[in-house]
């Protein structure tokens, strides 16, 4: 197993989350941690279980800032990328 992976069971009242799905809690998990910068952009996608720029996509839709990293965190990020 991932040193990465770790499985977390959440109670949430069903009517917080009756229209959302797994996928969709995710996505807004990893916004928030990458928001309150507790992962990186690449952690939040990997996260959200989706690529780089989906993700970075999904920001913009969601009016969060993709530059929410240092210039070190973005060389880290596009050598992962090439």
């Amino acid at each position: 197993m991932s040193h990465w992976v770790k499985s977390l069971e959440l109670n949430i009242p069903k009517a917080l989350v009756d229209d959302l799905s797994e996928d969709e809690l995710k996505l807004y998990l990893a916004i928030i941690l990458y928001r309150e910068r507790k992962i990186s952009v690449g952690q939040a996608a990997k996260l959200a279980g989706l690529k780089l720029r989906d993700f970075m996509y999904e920001l913009g839709k969601h009016k969060e800032s993709f530059t929410n990293i240092t210039p070190e965190e973005l060389d880290e990020e596009l050598r992962r990328i090439k």
